[in-house]
């Protein structure tokens, strides 16, 4: 299980502040994109090797990603671009961000390169295998608050939350101490457990479907939803 979990317990906790941000004169859509342009200046700022001000920047763009959803929700603001947005942002910003710290690394560290790139594709094939799921069997897919959720949220030990704390502390005890080593672990840490949770994933899938016909299962959602018109017709 992911921290993904916790989430609605961490809403609650976040909720007077959140509350507080959404007043803002500031569209649901204009709040993803600021935390987009925030993982864009956060990347070049861990390049440059500000430390600090990385880690401000990759803690209040958390927050952000947590407004847009919050207003979106609340605000009577919800879209599918919204949302999907949101999604796309959200990757983009955490690959941005941990390419940024990596190719500060190189220069000490060049094998650092190829962590970079397991850790962005054990990242990204983290959320393809979700997306794939979601697809693939629509039987199990449900809306709360017109967002979709699915049992595989949950699966695996990595996900957006933990790469705030894998990465995070590495950061964190890299500007205290002043040696890239300990970020240099928070890489590391992300390209590992990154494929941890895609393997963990893959045994989700192969347990829950394996034996079930994705064309049956959509057939069977057809069917169901065509008895729902005619018993309303």
């Amino acid at each position: 299980m992911n921290l993904f979990a916790l989430r609605k317990q961490l809403d609650r906790l976040l909720h007077p502040v959140l509350l507080a941000l959404a007043r803002l004169p500031l569209h649901a859509n204009a709040w993803t994109l600021l935390g987009a342009l925030m993982g864009l200046v956060g990347g070049v700022v861990f390049f440059y090797g500000q430390w600090w001000l990385g880690l401000a920047l990759l803690l209040v763009r958390g927050l952000v990603d947590h407004i847009d959803g919050f207003k979106a929700r609340n605000f009577n603001q919800r879209s599918t671009f919204g949302a999907v947005m949101d999604d796309v942002s959200d990757r983009w910003v955490l690959g941005i961000m941990y390419a940024g710290g990596c190719l500060n690394l190189s220069y000490d560290y060049p094998h650092i390169l190829i962590v970079l790139g397991f850790g962005i594709t054990g990242a990204l094939t983290n959320v393809i295998i979700k997306l794939s799921i979601y697809a693939e069997s629509q039987q199990d897919i449900w809306r709360e608050k017109g967002k979709i959720g699915h049992p595989v949220d949950v699966v695996g030990l990595f996900g957006s939350a933990e790469f705030l704390i894998y990465y995070g502390t590495g950061v964190f005890f890299t500007a205290l101490l002043h040696d890239p080593r300990p970020l240099l672990a928070g890489c590391w840490a992300v390209a590992i457990m990154s494929h941890v949770s895609l393997l963990q994933r893959v045994r989700f899938a192969w347990k829950r479907y394996r034996h079930v016909d994705p064309g049956l299962a959509g057939a069977e959602v057809a069917d169901e939803e065509s008895a729902t018109e005619a018993e309303a017709s």
